[in-house]
């Protein structure tokens, strides 16, 4: 009688709404099933929701007395009703709960507004539905947007089976009988033999599992404690049988499969009934109101339960599905930006080539300083001649002989040898800055690997963002087509618009782990070896130089001078220049050697010494020759002899050999100044131009969040014009394309201008990452002084 009353004084006095609010109260008593573990946090939800609504205007509350809460029995349940419908202080009732749903919801005659919140599936309980409302005065209930046979689908999609059972709680199979019928026959259509099996504990359930199951889809069992409940989970993943939950997502968090009721179910039910309420006391009857709840269907699979039970969710289940507990085991590392160049600085197969390349150089070196150096050579020599000879010698040639020598030779001066231990030294100073050419090479392929996961991995939450969004309009056109506000047509076009972005969704997890396998190559790691990442924006800490680049590149000129100071450090600091300067200083000695061969004499020294170490057989003295033999008075040379000689050597004429040598030592300087400053055009080039394209890039980002910002409020307002039907599922499409094309264009800008912004640090051959603090800051100071130093 109250709300009666409340309600004509709304509708029919100008100016009553005010003065009756702050007047009167409206009470809402609640009706739940039963004890549960989570009863006090649901009804939280609906309370704040209810109260934060209608308090100010209409004094709603939901008083503590006014809660009944049931004993899990159809007849409890229906007493509790019976209590509040009679009740003159209760105002409108919330039956909140799957039995007290059921039991409003059957009833035709209601002195009072009842809203049934927890309609598990209407078609299959029978409930009164016209046009989307339920035509029946004073009733509202609000059906659960997830049936049965679209939960079966899922469960298919994920695992495929035959036979499944369905446990549900004693208290809803006594209360709801007629939905085991309905639920079999709906689960033949797809091809699934369904075992409707009524249980109250878990080793009930467990123990009444027919042989042969495939799969145990798990109905609510809110009358069972948390307990029961992970016994129950434990036991079906002992039996590896996967398992599907229906209604309650934290379910699967204590480890069942899978699930498709999104975690933020309650809240925004509380929500929608909340509106419900405030849309009855504006003067609309509860039988006028919508019954049907849009809400995202989100898959939610628990992968340590699927990895322990050896289930393995197909490619297109997987891109659209919330995954908990994805990696049983946590990421060994994590790397960020800056970890990641300097990792593969340190570890790289390609810079590991070129230091072992710089280190053989040096021996170069050393090698052609030797030639500078004292020479020593050791002989030893035996023979042996036949024994007539020997005695033939009179003792000069014994018939066995040992001797040794050492010769030690010093080049004291030679134009060649010193010209080449300096053109050694050039060559080795080329290939080390080929080294730190080929290190900024690495450093700028890690960059961008690193930075092309951080996008990849961007893309691929937009793709799933859009995948849920194209599942919601598919819910929507379900319901459109089921209260007969559209034609099937509605629901093919989203089935067909859901394939093609899943597609997407699995090409962006492709290019992911392309990303991470590039990036693995570069860090010598095990190619598909999984790691973290962080995050980096423009605002990242490890690029502090770079938001001073900011300033520069406002306008036209200061971005010009900026580009000339960038071109000029770069003309002075690159490696592949500096390379050049060394090959040109090598040349030149070569030059200047080959001039100096027509005049510049070789000096040597060169000192031996022979000896004989022992003789025997045969001629081993003269003792034969007589006294008066003539031969017997000349001098005999003793077991050791020496010699020290000095050279000094120019050659004449070589055929015309040293000119040619000269001219073609000249030739190759002048080549090598050619490409230099060819080399240096350029090095020039690439910091322009990419300081050109990181000027645009970085010009995008506002401008592609401002594109992302208006398509999003265009989709919003054309979204909900679809759900209203005031517009056609093609303007949908186009606003939900057009908004998928800003947002992936407004992270593209991003990443776009950061991996810009790497080529440029490669280009001028210095990356910020891994110079000194003091170099970092030497380098802004010259900036700023090449700034003041070129005002206008």
């Amino acid at each position: 009688m109250v709300l009666s009353v409340l309600a004509s004084l709304l509708v029919l006095v100008p100016g009553a709404q005010d003065a009756v609010a702050k007047t009167a109260g409206i009470t809402v008593g609640v009706v739940i099933d039963g004890p549960w573990e989570r009863n006090e946090s649901v009804l939280a939800l609906f309370v704040t929701e209810i109260e934060d609504l209608i308090g100010a205007d209409f004094g709603g509350r939901v008083p503590a007395a006014k809660v009944i809460i049931g004993d899990w029995t159809s007849a409890g349940v229906r007493s509790a009703i019976d209590r509040q419908l009679g009740d003159p202080e209760v105002d409108i009732l919330l039956a909140l709960g799957v039995l007290a749903s059921n039991e409003a919801a059957q009833r035709t005659n209601l002195p009072k507004p009842v809203i049934a919140p927890v309609v598990l599936d209407p078609d299959l309980q029978s409930l009164p539905s016209i046009e989307g409302t339920t035509g029946v005065r004073n009733l509202n209930y609000v059906a659960i947007p997830q049936t049965f046979e679209e939960d079966f689908r899922a469960f298919l999609e994920i695992t495929p089976m035959r036979r499944m059972v369905v446990l549900m709680s004693e208290p809803i199979i006594e209360s709801i009988p007629a939905l085991s019928g309905p639920i079999a026959e709906s689960a033949a259509e797809i091809g699934l033999e369904i075992t409707v099996i009524p249980v109250g504990s878990a080793e009930e359930a467990l123990a009444s599992l027919p042989e042969g199951t495939d799969g145990v889809y798990v109905a609510p069992l809110h009358a069972w404690p948390p307990s029961e409940i992970d016994l129950l989970a434990a036991g079906l993943i002992e039996r590896r049988l996967p398992s599907f939950v229906r209604l309650d997502v934290t379910e699967v968090e204590r480890g069942f499969l899978a699930t498709r009721t999104p975690l933020e179910f309650f809240s925004r039910l509380a929500r929608r009934v909340a509106l419900n309420i405030q849309s009855i006391l504006l003067g609309t009857d509860a039988g006028d109101l919508p019954t049907q709840f849009q809400v995202p269907a989100r898959l939610t699979i628990n992968m340590a339960t699927a990895y322990s039970i050896q289930v393995f969710p197909p490619w297109k289940v997987m891109t659209e599905a919330e995954l908990l507990n994805e990696r049983v085991r946590p990421l060994v590392r994590t790397l960020t930006l800056d970890a990641a160049i300097r990792e593969a600085i340190r570890v790289n197969l390609d810079l590991a080539a070129q230091d072992q390349a710089v280190a053989a150089g040096v021996q170069d070196i050393a090698r052609a300083r030797s030639r500078l150096l004292p020479q020593i050579d050791v002989s030893s020599t035996a023979t042996l001649i036949d024994r007539d000879r020997a005695e033939a010698s009179f003792g000069s040639q014994a018939q066995r002989t040992l001797t040794g020598s050492a010769t030690l030779s010093q080049l004291l001066f030679s134009e060649p040898a010193w010209a080449d231990v300096s053109i050694q030294r050039s060559l080795q100073d080329i290939r080390e800055f080929e080294r730190d050419a080929i290190e900024l090479d690495i450093s700028l392929a890690a960059s961008t690997a690193y930075l092309n996961i951080l996008r990849a991995k961007t893309l691929e939450r937009i793709q799933k963002e859009n995948l849920d969004v194209t599942r919601t309009n598919l819910d929507k056109a379900r319901v459109r087509v089921r209260i007969g506000s559209a034609r099937p047509t509605e629901v093919y076009r989203w089935e067909s618009q859901l394939a093609v972005d899943r597609q997407a969704v699995i090409d962006a997890s492709a290019t992911r782990n392309l990303a991470e396998i590039g990036l693995n190559r570069l860090l010598h790691r095990p190619l598909e070896e999984p790691f973290g990442t962080e995050e980096t924006d423009l605002e990242d800490p490890m690029l502090p130089d770079i938001r001073r680049f900011y300033s520069y590149m406002d306008n036209r000129w200061s971005f010009r001078v900026f580009r000339q100071f960038l071109a000029a450090e770069a003309l002075t600091i690159a490696p592949e220049l500096r390379a050049f300067d060394r090959s040109i200083g090598a040349q030149n000695r070569a030059l200047s050697s080959a001039r100096r061969s027509f005049w510049s004499p070789a000096i040597s020294l060169q000192a031996g010494v022979t000896g004989l170490f022992g003789e025997g057989g045969a001629g081993v003295d003269a003792s034969g020759l007589s006294t008066g033999s003539p031969l017997s008075g000349i001098p005999q040379a003793d077991d050791v002899s020496w010699n020290v000689g000095f050279s000094v050597s120019l050659p004449l004429f070589e055929g015309g050999a040293r000119v040619a040598q000269t001219r073609q030592a000249s030739a190759e300087v002048t080549r090598l100044t050619v490409e230099r400053e060819a080399a240096a055009e350029r090095i020039e080039q690439r910091v322009r131009s990419a300081l050109h394209v990181m000027g645009a890039s970085y010009a995008s980002i506002d401008l592609s969040k401002d594109a992302s910002a208006a398509a999003k409020s265009n989709f919003d307002l054309v979204s909900d014009a679809y759900a209203r039907g005031a517009v056609t599922i093609l303007d949908l499409l186009d606003a939900q394309n057009a908004f998928l094309v800003a947002e992936l264009g407004a992270a593209d800008a991003v990443y776009d201008f950061l991996v810009d912004l790497m080529e440029v640090q490669r280009a001028i051959g210095s990356f910020s990452f891994v110079i000194t603090a003091e170099e970092r800051e030497l380098f802004l100071q010259r900036m700023d002084e090449y700034f003041e130093q070129n005002q206008p």
